[in-house]
């Protein structure tokens, strides 16, 4: 690897656009994209029960959204820990460590929700989110594999894998449920104990058949800690750098902050778990069905202007939601749509934007570090989600949303033209 003074990188290899044959991009891509549907399946299944679990635990919605607060700080360490190993020992080894994790996390839920224990729910939701992370990392070695001139449209297949985990997920509710009272035990665990079974096919996939590793010759690349660490701080020094972070911070903020107190106002008004299902069902479609309109759009008009056109959806999204009933199915099935739609477009296209114009372990360091803060500030606002609507009701929480992206905007008019960091590949 190559140095200059201005602490720009030389790979020590041809990127993977030039040195992987079509054939083993497309099979690499294909795999990472599989293996990524089983673990959004797990996830979307187990998320969408955690409050549920929390509130039968505790007797109140007031922290019901503390464990999935947890588990987002899980993704947010993880995503920071396993960048990291993967740029030492290559994406692979870093996909498998990281999802055996969530299996651990994912089993020791079930045990949770068997022992109604919210202490040992809270260690498996940190464990599993950070299993989570790792699957997190996955749109970025698909960019890896296609090369810098595809990487929005790598990054939205990926994405879209989702829609799988968004159709699946919600549908693993009924079975689970009906196989957990079979053996006396509530339903989720039964989901939590698909989800194990669902991240553990996910990491005997990438061990088996994720081969060449996306980043190719790992062992060639030595990191200077020193310099890598300078050209992080500089990128983030950029008005490039900071916005794409604050879109990917601001677009995960809402959606979780509206999303994850939803399954409480839908079963506040009455209503089943079955339209808990359906909705968030509709949610996840909208989350990650159009990811590869957005990976063909974001090249052609830009990237900011698809995270501003998501944050425009945002914002509609909440103005429907704020007077809807929970038993509102037309209404709230409408607004979860477009709120994960307009995540959807801000999410794809700021991750392209965030290390545009960076290269070598810097670049891994940045995507780490990128899905660290947006993923911490996530926990954040999920935490707060039981608080802020048991406070002020699920319209004030839309409306606390909408205040959050208007801040977005008017940063976005305070800069000028955005610039990546001087880097040469």
């Amino acid at each position: 690897m190559v140095l200059t003074r201005e602490f720009q990188y030389t790979p020590p290899m041809p990127s993977p656009d030039q040195s992987l044959p079509t054939s083993t991009r497309r099979r690499l891509t294909g795999i990472l994209f599989t293996a990524s549907a089983l673990n959004r399946t797990a996830f979307i299944a187990a998320i969408t029960v955690t409050a549920i679990a929390a509130e039968d635990m505790l007797g109140s919605a007031q922290f019901a959204g503390v464990p999935a607060a947890v588990a987002t700080v899980g993704v947010a360490v993880g995503t920071t820990t396993i960048s990291d190993f993967m740029a030492q020992r290559g994406r692979r080894l870093g996909f498998v460590a990281g999802l055996t994790v969530g299996v651990v996390g994912a089993s020791l839920g079930a045990v949770a929700v068997a022992l109604s224990s919210f202490p040992l729910l809270l260690v498996a939701l940190y464990l599993f989110g950070m299993g989570s992370g790792a699957d997190r990392l996955s749109r970025y070695a698909a960019a890896d594999v296609a090369g810098p001139a595809r990487s929005a449209s790598a990054i939205a297949l990926i994405v879209w894998a989702g829609t799988i985990g968004s159709i699946v997920g919600p549908a693993l509710l009924g079975p689970a449920e009906t196989v957990a009272r079979l053996v006396d035990l509530e339903a989720a665990a039964g989901v939590y104990a698909a989800a194990a079974l669902f991240v553990g096919a996910s990491a005997t996939l990438l061990w088996f058949f994720l081969r060449p590793d996306p980043l190719g010759a790992i062992d060639d690349i030595e990191i200077d800690d020193k310099t890598t660490s300078r050209e992080v701080r500089a990128h983030f020094r950029t008005p490039m750098g900071r916005y794409a972070l604050l879109a990917l911070v601001v677009g995960q903020v809402v959606m979780a902050l509206i999303m994850a107190m939803t399954p409480i106002h839908i079963r506040g008004s009455g209503a089943g778990i079955s339209l808990v299902g359906v909705v968030i069902s509709a949610h996840t479609l909208g989350m990650f069905a159009f990811s590869p309109v957005t990976g063909w759009l974001a090249p052609r008009v830009g990237n900011v202007r698809v995270i501003l056109l998501g944050q425009g959806l945002l914002i509609v999204s909440a103005l429907m939601a704020m007077p809807a009933a929970g038993d509102d199915r037309v209404l709230l099935i409408s607004a979860l749509f477009l709120l994960g739609l307009g995540w959807n477009l801000g999410f794809v296209a700021a991750s392209a934007l965030l290390t545009e114009g960076i290269h070598g372990p810097a670049k891994l360091r940045v995507q780490g570090i990128g899905d660290s803060v947006t993923w911490s500030a996530s926990a954040i606002a999920v935490f707060s989600s039981g608080v802020l609507l048991d406070w002020g009701g699920f319209a004030r929480l839309n409306l606390i949303g909408i205040g959050i992206v208007a801040l977005a905007l008017i940063y976005r008019l305070s800069l000028g033209r955005l610039r990546p960091l001087a880097t040469h590949g």
